[in-house]
């Protein structure tokens, strides 16, 4: 690697072209840090699930966590948005492990299994 020459970009196409990343790179990425930050989560709703049926109550140490988490999202997301995702992951499973419908202003009922439809219920809400 120490032989390795790196060139910088404007000595390639020169200094006064602008590089932009494309509309597509960019919602990939924004997809993929959604549904990672869905799926960690998740991962952490399972985890205080199986502590709490035996017995380990971690409520007064999640919870600042949770808060936490909520505020940086509704930064990210915005408030709507984010009650949706915490809903989804909180409190969208029944007792027998199926998924509530989510019904929209039109009464309309989604019903989103993985985080993936999350997100695009989501997108499809906010218009874009």
């Amino acid at each position: 690697m120490e032989n390795e020459k790196f060139k910088n970009l404007s000595e390639l196409i020169g200094k006064n072209v602008r590089i932009k990343e494309n509309e597509r790179s960019l919602k990939k990425k924004e997809q993929k840090f959604f549904l990672d930050l869905i799926e960690d989560i998740c991962q952490i709703e399972a985890i205080n699930t199986i502590l709490e049926t035996v017995g380990v109550h971690t409520e007064k140490y999640d919870t600042p966590y949770i808060r936490s988490l909520k505020s940086l999202m509704v930064k990210q997301f915005g408030e709507t948005q984010t009650e949706i995702i915490l809903w989804w992951v909180f409190e969208s499973l029944t007792p027998d492990g199926d998924v509530y419908p989510l019904l929209d202003e039109d009464g309309k009922k989604h019903i989103l299994k993985t985080p993936l439809q999350l997100y695009k219920f989501l997108k499809q809400y906010d218009g874009e």
